[in-house]
């Protein structure tokens, strides 16, 4: 089995929220170092904060390797899931998502479970070949 990489999804309806989040927060970091500096102490962690979770899973990817499904989130945090581990994949349409780490851009998004009580969610450029992938790799683990 060769490793298959899929690209994230980037919905309008996020970037339409993240966006203006993202300037808010800085505007309102510049705003406050301006007026009152002892606030910067509190201001810009939750301003990094802010800008990683937002941006990171643009820069975040999906890869069916051999015997996982690795996750990048973002420049750093990231996961891989041994396929005999999953215990199931369906796609869904919701805006939110079950996972607190998820790669989800989009409306349109894919729910993993695994382990006994673990779910992570992903959204990939084309989700219905990542679905039937995923679940060709967890099959042929399933058998050997």
């Amino acid at each position: 089995m060769q490793t298959k990489r899929y690209k994230p999804l980037c919905d309008g309806i996020y970037l339409g929220i993240t966006l203006p989040t993202v300037l808010l927060t800085l505007g309102a970091t510049v705003l406050l170092a301006l007026a009152e500096t002892s606030t910067l102490f509190i201001m810009i962690p939750l301003t990094l904060f802010i800008l990683y979770f937002s941006v990171a899973s643009l820069f975040g990817y999906v890869e069916l390797r051999e015997s996982t499904l690795f996750i990048k989130y973002g420049p750093v945090l990231k996961r891989e899931i041994p396929y005999s581990k999953i215990r199931g994949v369906e796609k869904d349409k919701k805006f939110y998502s079950e996972s607190m780490m998820s790669l989800k851009n989009a409306l349109t998004h894919v729910n993993i479970k695994y382990n006994s009580f673990d779910v992570t969610t992903v959204s990939v450029i084309d989700n219905d070949g990542f679905v039937s992938e995923l679940k060709e790799r967890i099959a042929r683990a399933e058998e050997g």
